[in-house]
């Protein structure tokens, strides 16, 4: 199931970014917003599209926030590995799990060691 979700939200995430698709849906949603003034279509009609286009796009941001989860995470486990096997302090490994205070602290004691380096 989980491979299946992952393989819908890749296939989601790279047909949502495709350059075509903006612009495919602002002509349509002119399109639409002609046709319906023309014919004279209810305003609970406009209303449930516009409701059903919400929901859709909602359903894309979950999709594209799951996979930037994911690549963050590759990332993340990459950056640690390469970290454990250079001769950089392991303190920095899951550095962004560590709050706020305690990682400008991380910041400011290397840029510390790297002026001192250079003098």
């Amino acid at each position: 199931m989980r491979w299946r979700f992952r393989q819908i939200s890749d296939l989601a995430v790279l047909w949502a970014g495709h350059r075509v698709v903006p612009v495919t849906l602002i002509a349509f949603a002119a399109i639409w917003a002609v046709v319906g003034l023309s014919f004279s279509f209810p305003r609970q009609w406009f209303l449930l599209t516009n409701m059903v286009g919400t929901l859709i796009i909602f359903f894309i941001l979950l999709l594209v926030q799951h996979s930037q989860n994911r690549d963050m995470l590759a990332l993340h486990t990459k950056l640690d590995e390469l970290i454990r096997s250079s001769k950089a302090g392991n303190h920095w490994i899951a550095a962004e799990k560590k709050d706020a205070n305690a990682i400008e602290g991380m910041r400011q004691q290397h840029h510390g060691q790297i002026s001192e380096s250079a003098n």
